[in-house]
């Protein structure tokens, strides 16, 4: 069963929240580095012939490390019951309900709490304030 989220209720998850998105998105940023630094060196062992095997398996446990605390870090949000929107801005959905029909309360790691709530089958660009 969904959990069902009052404003109050998510604004006091939010301390909590920033912490896991604040290194959420630090790792998401490494893993789309190692990621970057693991096809360069494909390229490069591609186009000169050398297997720079060593190079290769240190770049993909780099991004193998880096994906495994973004899901982690994913997994921590949903255990609460939340919805990642997306990664990148900290942006979080809280299932909730209004005259007896099912939204979502918006928040984003840059505001200071939940104001914002918006239908479930429409996203950001349709929030309206609480």
């Amino acid at each position: 069963m969904t959990k069902v989220w009052s404003v109050d209720e998510a604004n006091r998850e939010l301390p909590y929240l920033r912490e896991v998105l604040t290194v959420l998105i630090e790792q998401n940023r490494r893993a789309d580095l190692a990621r970057e630094a693991l096809l360069e060196i494909e390229a490069q062992a591609g186009s000169n012939g050398h297997a720079l095997g060593e190079e290769k398996t240190f770049r993909r446990k780099r991004l193998l490390d880096a994906l495994a605390q973004v899901r982690q870090g994913i997994e921590q949000i949903h255990a609460l019951g939340c919805e990642i929107k997306d990664i990148e801005t900290g942006l979080l959905d809280f299932p909730s309900e209004l005259d007896g029909r099912e939204i979502l309360l918006c928040w984003r790691l840059d505001e200071p709490s939940v104001q914002y709530w918006h239908d479930r089958d429409q996203g950001f660009a349709s929030r309206r304030p609480v």
